[in-house]
């Protein structure tokens, strides 16, 4: 129990080498049969041509036609030749075999090596004598496609093989090496290794009753240095959190509260239209077309707070859709300065009724990857506003512009100013400024809120600077590379 941990780091790890290493021989010792094989296979190539070569030579120099005869009669001259030629032992069967017996009858007929050459390949075997190694190469010598002969070449290839052996067993004795370093190694470092983690046991044992005071030693200038310098941070950031948990206690209470106040507020948004609403029509349905002129002031009310009541339960809808992300967001590029220059035009309409100015300074290609849509709600709903609580006979202003990489724009209006306990307040849903200080009625207080959300979603952010008798400014600033 007490070296668990280590034998846990050490075993698995041992047991990766030795799979490893054995792998690596495994390879190596492949790699090197297979070059040996190459290079005897090369050679026996270059065996063949020069055999092939010599005898041609031969008939040619000596005037005679190559045949099975001439091959017979002359197959002893011509082995003495090729092995004094050639350096090993060079050896011609005809056919008829040796002093014209059948070749079946002989014992080299049962070699594999030869069998083959009668089949028309070119074979070599591979024999071990008395710790020797010799490499024996059969092919046919044809005439006109026929087998007229068979050619043998038996090469001593003992150093090449010895060689090989040497290389393998200094292989062997490297990785038995490297295995034992590596184990002593992995020893004595898991060894060292579990004395810190135990520390950091006791540790995790002390916080998990709740003291996060640690008291922990390691002055280990590596990793696991540093894991201890991390688990004390972590310890010293748990107790934070913890704090700030505590602390967000009260938060979600507020959070809490603000709910309860926002659904009373929709209540009460939503029961003042149907009250006037329900009230209207179980007066009509109890007097009938009776009165008119209180028959058409009661469809009226009704027909109006209808509309009141549509428009507010879009709003709910709108603000739910931007505030939870679910909404159909079109993204384009938009060209804002032609955007805002045609919202400010088709406002300044609407601006005209209290005799309100709109001007607009746009700089030119003002581009940024949003819904054009939203972004138009965005301004009709701020321009509305500045119309709505800015004075008669006064101006608004809007600029728009790239700084520092990011879009500013701009809008101001001569009102009556907004005190700061409002402004500190005015994005939260259904929250208005008095009534006294608007031109129209009939706002829900969730134009804002929306707006809000719809810049945030297009990576944006929304500030409003106001002073009393001063006037309001509302800045919006778009940055950042994913929308510019």
């Amino acid at each position: 129990m007490r070296y668990s941990i280590q034998y846990k780091i050490l075993i698995p790890f041992i047991l990766v080498i030795f799979i490893g290493m054995t792998s690596l021989l495994f390879v190596s010792y492949n790699i090197n049969k297979q070059n040996t094989l190459q290079v005897v296979e090369k050679d026996m190539i270059g065996d063949r041509k020069s055999l092939d070569l010599y005898l041609r030579q031969y008939f040619l120099i000596n005037n005679l036609e190559l045949n099975k005869i001439s091959l017979e009669a002359e197959a002893e001259k011509l082995s003495k030749g090729l092995s004094a030629q050639i350096g090993s032992m060079i050896e011609i069967n005809s056919l008829t075999g040796k002093n014209g017996r059948d070749f079946l009858e002989e014992e080299i007929a049962l070699e594999e090596d030869f069998l083959r050459a009668l089949l028309g390949e070119t074979a070599y075997t591979i024999s071990h004598e008395e710790n020797r190694v010799f490499v024996t190469l059969s092919y046919p010598i044809e005439l006109n496609k026929n087998i007229i002969g068979i050619m043998r070449s038996t090469k001593d290839y003992t150093e090449l093989f010895n060689y090989n052996r040497r290389f393998n067993n200094v292989i062997n004795y490297f990785a038995i090496a490297i295995f034992v370093l590596i184990f002593l190694t992995s020893f004595y470092l898991s060894r060292q290794l579990t004395k810190p983690i135990r520390q950091l046991i006791k540790g995790s044992e002390q916080i998990s009753t709740g003291d996060y005071n640690l008291n922990i030693n390691i002055n280990s200038p590596d990793e696991i240095g540093e894991l201890a310098d991390r688990f004390k941070f972590m310890a010293q950031r748990i107790k934070e959190q913890i704090e700030i948990i505590q602390g967000d206690r009260d938060k979600l209470k507020e959070v809490q509260a603000q709910s309860k106040v926002f659904f009373d507020n929709v209540t009460h948004e939503l029961k003042t239209p149907l009250t006037t609403i329900m009230g209207y029509a179980q007066v009509l349905k109890e007097n009938g077309f009776s009165d008119k002129d209180f028959f058409d002031k009661g469809t009226s009310y009704i027909i109006n707070e209808s509309k009141r009541l549509n428009k507010l339960v879009i709003e709910i809808l709108e603000l739910s859709k931007t505030a939870t992300m679910d909404f159909s967001y079109h993204y384009e590029k938009v060209n804002l300065t032609e955007l805002i220059a045609e919202t400010c035009d088709e406002m300044k309409m609407k601006g005209k009724k209290y005799n309100i100015a709109i001007h607009y300074s746009l700089q030119k290609d003002l581009f940024l990857k949003g819904d054009k849509n939203k972004l138009k709600e965005v301004l009709i709903n701020l321009l509305d506003n500045a119309i709505k609580y800015g004075r008669v006979n006064s101006s608004i202003d809007v600029d728009a512009y790239r700084q520092d990489g990011a879009i500013i724009i701009k809008i101001k209006d001569q009102g009556e100013g907004i005190s700061e306990k409002h402004i500190n307040k005015i994005f939260e849903p259904f929250y208005r400024i008095s009534s006294n200080t608007s031109k129209e009625k009939g706002s829900a207080g969730l134009g804002l809120t929306i707006v809000k959300n719809i810049i945030e979603n297009h990576g944006g952010t929304i500030d409003i600077k106001s002073k009393l008798n001063e006037g309001t400014v509302v800045i919006i600033v778009f940055g950042g590379e994913g929308n510019i």
